[in-house]
């Protein structure tokens, strides 16, 4: 199916008789502003009409990884990493790990990682939020893993205010580094799974007062 487009009509091409009053010339341009103002009508109604959606050009984005993430030390927080984009309308992932707003406004944010325990014994995993290298008060979520090859996967979805050229990182660590965001290889029946994948929608512009973090 063909990708639906609103043609923006251009600005009329109104003529000009000087300081002669023209008749003529006034009933023409009178037929290209009322061309004009039809078509113009005609976009607003698509646009504002049911499915008018369609036709919004708002950033987006869809990143994920297919390589496995590690922790070096216990308790100390390491950047989630992505090395591949489905999407990326506006929105980018720099230096690996920032997502990175070209357009200010709220974002809607929908992270899944896969965490894979490699002993058994139980071991504590935290996934936080920074904006700008500013870690984000209370943006916490806390799992448990436990047993050896056993998985977890982590969810989390919530919507947060970017700045023009401001990022987003998602940070880790765990009370033991016996754990590990794994990728798995596509294997019959399944395809591959990715070790961390984030989806990003702009929601809302940004309100006239920013909201303080906590």
């Amino acid at each position: 199916m063909a990708t639906q487009k609103l043609e923006i009509p251009p600005v009329p091409p109104l003529g000009t008789s000087g300081v002669f009053y023209s008749q003529d010339l006034q009933n023409q341009n009178n037929n290209i502003l009322r061309l004009f103002f039809i078509r113009l009508v005609g976009v607003l109604s698509s646009l504002f009409g049911p499915a008018g959606a369609r036709f919004v050009d708002a950033p987006n984005g869809l990143f994920f990884s297919t390589a496995d993430q590690t922790l070096a030390a216990t308790n100390t927080g390491y950047a989630v990493t992505f090395n591949n984009t489905y999407l990326n309308n506006y929105l980018s992932v720099v230096d690996s790990s920032k997502v990175t707003a070209v357009y200010g406004g709220i974002y809607q944010f929908q992270f899944s990682g896969q965490i894979k325990s490699t002993n058994a014994s139980p071991k504590d995993v935290f996934l936080w939020m920074k904006r700008d290298g500013t870690t984000i008060g209370y943006t916490t979520h806390q799992y448990t893993v436990e047993g050896s090859d056993n998985h977890v996967n982590i969810n989390w979805n919530f919507s947060i205010d970017l700045s023009s050229g401001q990022y987003l990182q998602f940070f880790w660590a765990a009370t033991d580094t016996a754990v590990t965001l794994e990728t798995t290889v596509a294997t019959t029946p399944h395809p591959g799974i990715p070790s961390a994948v984030v989806s990003v929608t702009y929601v809302a512009p940004l309100p006239d007062t920013l909201p303080t973090p906590p």
